[in-house]
């Protein structure tokens, strides 16, 4: 234990010893059993968020020095413990627990009820996260038996609460060694997210990350003395692909069967501002996108005529659109923009966001 750690030796000393957290959980005090029986934080919570940086902070940046840890491409998820059963909760507030019956099995063996985790779902695929078998999850119902289904994994990176214990106030030290403690013994599919101190060593990662193409989209930044901040951008997040979020607003083709995106960010004024357009889709592309759409409303921003005339980076000029409700959050190729921040050319679509608001899109352009 470092000499931060040792500041606050109650707080962990009394996490280890109520340790329903052990194996041997019925050599616990029913005393202390009935202390953790029930989780302190009632479901559902909103989760701490990242800010978009351009560069990672040093520790003198942030209160408490900092720590990095790679953020692995998956989705949000709070986990609630309860004895014997446990509930999943997506970024937004959705019980997500249907979809991952492995993680909430693994969750009840492993972790004692009263335990609020943060962290991240994974799907693997071949060396690398399968992103798209994870939107899957979340769309059908999960068989656990069919050849087809890759495993999935949680990465916890943050405890909110334990042992009876409300643990959000409590400095990211505290937390991450608490977190530790509790998953040591912890087997796949649970883990621990990797951290270093040292920021040289963060910026290889931003490198080899990158490079070998391993499921991790950057690399986020905490400051050891804060707490855990519901709703708040409190972390800093290095992206490694050079990509944005955009809102879809209309699209070529048909409804149910896009072609291409026409697509918008918001601006300060709550208007949503067309900045261009996106490549032709694949046939798995354009039947994920179909899935998520729905039928603009009379009060589309775009719904004056002639908006739609002229697409920023388009030369083939107007093209039969068709507007849509603009909910929905895609990821493209960052690329050239003119100086009124329309497109230069088409970008290539990477994926849907659906675990994403548009709201948030406003939030991270404004990070700046």
């Amino acid at each position: 234990m470092n000499s931060q750690t040792a500041r606050h030796p109650s707080t962990l000393t009394d996490l280890a010893s109520r340790r329903r957290w052990e194996s041997g959980r019925g050599q616990a005090s029913s005393d202390t059993a009935q202390e953790v029986q029930f989780s302190v934080l009632p479901f559902p919570q909103q989760p701490m968020l990242a800010r978009s940086v351009t560069a990672l902070p040093d520790g003198g940046e942030l209160a408490g020095g900092a720590a990095y840890e790679p953020k692995f491409d998956g989705y949000r998820a709070l986990i609630f413990v309860e004895p014997g059963w446990c509930r999943i909760q997506s970024r937004h507030g959705r019980d997500i627990t249907s979809s991952f019956p492995d993680i909430a099995a693994a969750v009840v063996e492993h972790v004692p009820s009263g335990v609020v985790l943060d962290g991240e779902l994974v799907v693997w695929g071949d060396d690398t996260s399968d992103f798209t078998e994870l939107q899957q999850r979340l769309e059908q119902p999960v068989d656990l038996t069919a050849d087809h289904v890759r495993p999935a994994s949680f990465i916890a990176f943050d405890v909110l609460a334990g042992a009876g214990m409300d643990m959000r106030k409590s400095p990211f030290r505290v937390r991450r060694q608490a977190l530790t403690i509790l998953l040591d013994d912890a087997p796949a599919p649970l883990h621990v997210v990797p951290q270093t101190r040292d920021p040289d060593e963060a910026r290889t990662w931003i490198v080899s990350y990158s490079e070998a193409h391993v499921g991790v989209d950057g690399v986020v930044a905490k400051g050891l003395a804060t707490p855990y901040a519901p709703g708040e951008r409190g972390w800093a997040k290095l992206p490694i692909r050079d990509t944005i979020e955009c809102v879809v607003g209309a699209v070529v083709g048909t409804l149910r069967a896009p072609s291409r995106l026409l697509l918008g960010l918001p601006t300060a004024d709550g208007t949503l501002r067309l900045v261009g357009g996106t490549h032709e889709m694949t046939l798995p592309q354009s039947r994920r996108l179909g899935g998520m759409l729905a039928a603009a409303e009379d009060t589309h921003p775009w719904s004056a005529g002639g908006l739609l005339d002229v697409v920023p980076g388009w030369t083939a000029g107007p093209a039969a659109s068709i507007l849509v409700s603009p909910t929905s959050v895609v990821e493209v190729a960052a690329g050239g923009s003119s100086a009124d921040g329309g497109w230069l050319e088409p970008r290539e679509l990477i994926r849907s966001r659906p675990e994403m608001l548009t709201t948030e899109i406003e939030l991270l352009a404004s990070d700046g």
